[in-house]
């Protein structure tokens, strides 16, 4: 009986680090794509609101900073930038979201595992008015 035990217990060890992988990688994955299509949506949203303003407006990125933080992104590790100065309508706007995308992996076997950021660079058409009263 012991000897079985034993056998047992060292397969269990040796065949532990696979299960722990394969049970708690997919949701790691997942998490991984959950927040790419959180973060690619708010890119999009505060370019739409940019050019509708003709620039990216410090209320437009406290906006989108501030639905970010509420979706528990760290609010001083997003990046938002855009174009400052208004564009007349037609001209292009530039818009990047940028955050750290962290560790990837459950278990680090090959090295280091790169440090990766989500990053959505975005052009889009201004559609500003200037208003001549």
């Amino acid at each position: 009986m012991p000897a079985f035990f034993m056998k047992t217990v060292i397969a269990f060890v040796m065949l532990s680090p696979f299960f722990l992988y394969f049970i708690f990688q997919p949701s790691v994955e997942r998490t991984i794509q959950y927040r790419d299509q959180v973060l690619q949506k708010k890119a999009y949203e505060a370019a739409h609101l940019a050019a509708l303003e003709g620039r990216l407006t410090p209320e437009i990125k406290e906006q989108i900073l501030d639905q970010l933080e509420d979706a528990y992104f760290k609010r001083d590790k997003i990046q938002l930038n855009g174009t400052a100065i208004a564009a007349p309508r037609g001209e292009l706007l530039n818009v990047t979201l940028q955050y750290p995308q962290g560790p990837t992996q459950i278990f680090n076997l090959f090295g280091s595992d790169e440090p990766r950021d989500y990053y959505y660079p975005i052009s889009i058409m201004s559609e500003h008015i200037e208003d001549r009263s």
